[in-house]
């Protein structure tokens, strides 16, 4: 009976179904949900157009933003090249002005002192004719009629070489600031600019 037993479970293993193949996930998958190539590579060309538009549009504005950028740069550099160069100008002629208000002081020092001390020797000059007169004076009365001529004169001398010391200083004063207020209405033109 063994043997008819093991003749049975023989058979029955020959007529049962064939053993299936293991299944992959891919299959599975494709089993479940039917994929169509096509809208899927149409969608991906799609989105792949899309973002090398936008990349080109992008690259497109950063590339005019930043052309606007250097010409603006450029531009500012230019001007300030140009005020640079401007205010150098400026500068060298202000300090002329003031070298050149120099030299008309120094000169107008010059003339005073020389007029001046042409003074100084002209009052030394009086002074000794005083002295001479002096010398012969044979009277008191005399002697205070001639202090009294002397007094005269030495004032009025002296209010005139003052009022020739005082014109010629202001005049001095005005020929010495002229080339500063030049500079001065230069300078406030410069500076609406």
């Amino acid at each position: 009976m063994a043997s008819k037993a093991q003749s049975t479970a023989t058979k029955a293993r020959k007529t049962a179904a064939p053993k299936a193949a293991p299944v992959k996930a891919e299959q599975l998958v494709t089993g479940i949900v039917s994929v169509d190539e096509k809208p899927l590579s149409e969608g991906v060309k799609k989105m792949t157009e899309t973002v090398e538009k936008t990349a080109k549009e992008a690259q497109a504005k950063a590339a005019d933003f930043f052309a606007d950028v250097r010409e603006k740069a450029t531009e500012a550099a230019e001007k300030g090249k140009k005020f640079a160069a401007e205010a150098t100008e400026f500068n060298k002629a202000n300090l002329e002005a003031l070298v050149e208000a120099g030299k008309i002081a120094a000169k107008g020092a010059q003339d005073l002192g020389k007029t001046n001390l042409e003074y100084a020797k002209k009052n030394f000059e009086e002074v000794q004719a005083a002295v001479k007169e002096v010398t012969g004076v044979k009277n008191p009365t005399d002697f205070v009629k001639l202090q009294g001529e002397w007094v005269r004169k030495g004032f009025d001398t002296a209010v005139a070489q003052g009022s020739k010391n005082t014109e010629a200083l202001v005049k001095l004063a005005n020929d010495m600031f002229q080339p500063i207020s030049n500079r001065f209405a230069v300078a406030a033109d410069f500076f609406k600019k």
